[in-house]
């Protein structure tokens, strides 16, 4: 890891940056969320773990499920968890490309970019002793242009007082000397750091999880009715448009399916092992439950605290049934912040040395350096010539505009200031 300090002028590079695979935005974005976390290390410590350390692995594994070419390790988990014999598995592919479509890959790498943006960018600042502003992605000010509609349809609006207590908590926690005290400070500015990006997120979150079922019931025959009469309709405003507004059919399937894919597919990436959201969550070899769970004695971080968990232990820390729910999403979160606030291993670098390396000229130079072509160069399937199930072009139009967004003219500097509002 590098000895300075990443920067704003850093964090702004490595978001605005639109050339990238989405894939490898996702990586590069993980590895950057490592170097603040170390940054942030080096004046609070690692006795307690801070918001970007969850963010490194979280940034890896979205990165990992961005990547669908031939070998996806994510398509493969996918498969082996459905239960896919192996001699369908090509034509599994193709039939979970064309349900996940463009606006997957592009919708969750743009919602990334911008809660980098906005999380990292504030981190950056703090050792100012007045952490008094961040870059936010701001599709509605008057100050900017008129955005594109799938920028509104991807960032929901988030409430910012969670990022002023992040970064007076983070403040206070510098300056505490007592380590449990510093602890829960620390504690405090994950959960308000979490409260404000998954609200971020909560529609981006939507489309990935509702749109296959929205291809198969809203869609997909009005493609087929498209190609014969050769008129457009609006795809992505099917997509992004709330789950209270679909047909009751699509609600139905849409719940089903979020609740299946909750309960037996999705899980957390941790350094130690993947955490099932639909399981209880346990605790890791060397925590002790009665020692993590015991009542926050700091006011503020314990109001906060309370905003999404309560004080019994067993329907906190419960599995989660639904994971597009925010409500019920957070306070497995939270529950997971507080067994995990101990865990050294979260501080662990991401990536390998060469990949790492890879990496870190990537932030700097804002081209794919030779080193991460050269990742994968041991995958024999990738050195020879092969049919390749590609995206559909007719099943997502606006993804062209998606893949080709600079969202630089919709940034702002927002002061978090006493005075800002």
């Amino acid at each position: 890891m590098s000895d300075t300090p990443m920067t704003a002028d850093d964090v702004l590079r490595i978001a605005a940056y639109k050339d990238r695979s989405p894939a490898l935005e996702a990586m590069v974005i993980a590895y950057s969320y490592h170097r603040v976390a170390g940054d942030l290390a080096a004046h609070l410590g690692k006795d307690a773990t801070n918001w970007y350390c969850y963010a490194t692995w979280t940034s890896k594994a979205v990165g990992e499920s961005l990547d669908l070419g031939p070998g996806s390790p994510f398509i493969e988990d996918v498969g082996r968890k459905l239960g896919v014999p192996q001699r369908f598995k090509r034509l599994f592919r193709a039939a979970l490309l064309t349900l996940l479509g463009p606006s997957y890959q592009l919708g969750l790498a743009l919602a990334n970019r911008a809660i980098f943006l906005e999380t990292a960018s504030l981190a950056v600042n703090l050792w100012n002793d007045t952490p008094d502003r961040y870059l936010r992605v701001s599709p509605g000010s008057g100050l900017t242009p008129t955005p594109p509609r799938f920028l509104t349809d991807l960032l929901a609006e988030a409430d910012e007082r969670y990022l002023r207590d992040a970064a007076q908590l983070l403040v206070e926690a510098r300056h505490e000397d007592d380590p449990a005290a510093r602890a829960e400070l620390m504690l405090g500015a994950n959960i308000a750091l979490s409260a404000y990006e998954q609200a971020r997120a909560q529609k981006a979150l939507e489309l990935v999880l509702y749109r296959p079922v929205r291809w198969l019931t809203r869609v997909s025959w009005r493609s087929l009715r498209s190609l014969v009469t050769r008129r457009p309709f609006p795809r992505f405003r099917l997509y992004s448009a709330r789950h209270e507004d679909q047909p009751w059919l699509t609600r139905l399937l849409e719940s089903a399916w979020s609740s299946l894919y909750t309960r037996h597919m999705f899980a957390v990436r941790t350094p130690l092992s993947d955490v099932r959201v639909g399981r209880p969550l346990t605790a890791p070899a060397g925590v002790d439950l009665a020692e993590v769970w015991a009542p926050i004695r700091n006011e503020k971080v314990r109001k906060l605290a309370e905003e999404f968990i309560t004080e019994d232990q067993e329907a906190s820390m419960a599995g989660v049934t639904d994971w597009v729910s925010y409500r019920d999403r957070m306070r497995f979160i939270v529950s997971y912040f507080r067994v995990y606030q101990t865990v050294p291993a979260l501080y662990d670098a991401p990536f390998a040395k060469e990949i790492a390396e890879g990496l870190a000229e990537e932030m700097k130079r804002g081209l794919v350096p030779q080193a991460i072509s050269g990742m994968f160069a041991g995958n024999p399937g990738l050195g020879r010539p092969r049919r390749v199930y590609r995206y559909p072009s007719e099943s997502d139009p606006d993804a062209y505009e998606m893949q080709h967004f600079d969202f630089e003219p919709f940034l702002e500097a927002i002061p978090l200031g006493p005075d800002a509002k």
